[in-house]
């Protein structure tokens, strides 16, 4: 079993390494950084250029509509899709406005204000003040930069809504939300998981960075997921 992971905007592959420190060796897991692409299908074309020949795609917020784009672009390489504190819906007028204007705001000079702004809304009240999570995002914002937070907010202002795509792919899904997601809301997770009849999970005190605030009981519920992936599908055989 191959897990790729994706990461979200203001996020390295880095971030995901506490999580797939507590994997199970038997599941192969590769983290990958995004290049600075102002569209996802271009985003999701680089990455699979360099993908495994079939693999699970888990996304974490932007890095969830990548995977979305992926899975558009070879369904037959997917074999399944995790959504961590991420949707399937596109922006409306006024978001991708905002989008617009954070990214020249950016390339202005002003990406560390928009990153602190936006790191006072990522975690749990419980976390946001831990040593290890402020190091963690302060590290993740020196690899990612101005450049890529430009081009990451484009191509989240002109993505589709590829809701009824993802429902329609037959394709497994597992959603995973934090119990105080302020970005993308817990409830609005849950509705998108009971509309595309997917698996939920929630995990307890994180926030919007739940790779980074909870890597371990992430990691149980993926590792679970794909657990019982595997067995339907040697039962089906």
């Amino acid at each position: 079993m191959t897990l790729l992971l994706i990461p979200g905007i203001n996020n390295t592959a880095r971030t995901f390494a506490p999580m797939i420190a507590a994997m199970p060796e038997t599941i192969d897991c590769t983290a990958v950084d995004c290049p600075a692409l102002p569209d996802l299908d271009a985003i999701a074309r680089d990455l699979l250029a360099t993908a495994p020949a079939r693999f699970v795609v888990a996304g974490h917020s932007f890095g969830g509509y990548v995977a979305l784009a992926m899975l558009d672009l070879a369904p037959e390489r997917i074999d399944g899709v995790i959504l961590i504190n991420s949707s399937t819906g596109a922006d409306s007028p006024a978001v991708a406005a905002a989008r617009e204007q954070r990214a020249q705001q950016a390339e202005a000079g002003g990406y560390a204000a928009l990153a602190d702004a936006a790191s006072a809304r990522a975690y749990h009240p419980d976390n946001a003040g831990r040593d290890d999570l402020m190091a963690e995002r302060a590290e993740a914002l020196r690899g990612y930069g101005a450049e890529r937070f430009a081009a990451h907010c484009r191509a989240c202002a002109i993505r589709p809504d590829r809701t009824e795509r993802l429902r329609a792919s037959g394709k497994p899904v597992l959603i995973v939300a934090a119990d105080e997601d302020l970005v993308i809301p817990t409830e609005k997770q849950r509705d998108m998981a009971q509309h595309l009849g997917a698996e939920f999970a929630l995990i307890a005190r994180a926030g919007h960075m739940l790779p980074a605030e909870q890597p371990a009981a992430l990691a149980g519920v993926v590792a679970g997921w794909l657990a019982r992936q595997t067995a339907q599908a040697a039962a089906a055989r």
